[in-house]
């Protein structure tokens, strides 16, 4: 995402298949892009990775979605970057209980 358009508050995941499981092993990567594509916010990040980038509450609802979505479908791992801009409101202030 360039930085001009960059949202206050990004997710970055990315997820890594299990090569044991009985279902193909790009299931759970699709899984979790269907997932996080019904969010609205998501964006391309790489080859197994998936960015939301918008408000800190609706991405961290939409993040734990899409982790859900990737194990259920079998995923051995799912790893986080979580990034909050200068602006971004910290857990804490505000209303975003």
């Amino acid at each position: 995402m360039p930085g001009y358009e960059r949202a206050a508050f990004t997710v970055e995941l990315t997820v890594t298949p299990s090569e044991s499981e009985k279902k193909p092993p790009k299931e759970s990567l699709e899984a979790a892009k269907e997932m996080a594509g019904a969010s609205g916010l998501a964006h391309e990040a790489g080859p197994d990775s998936i960015l939301l980038a918008g408000e800190r509450r609706e991405v961290l609802e939409a993040a734990m979605k899409t982790i859900e979505a990737a194990l259920d479908a079998g995923a051995r791992e799912v790893t986080l970057k979580v990034e909050a801009e200068g602006d971004a409101l910290r857990f804490g202030d505000g209303d975003e209980r």
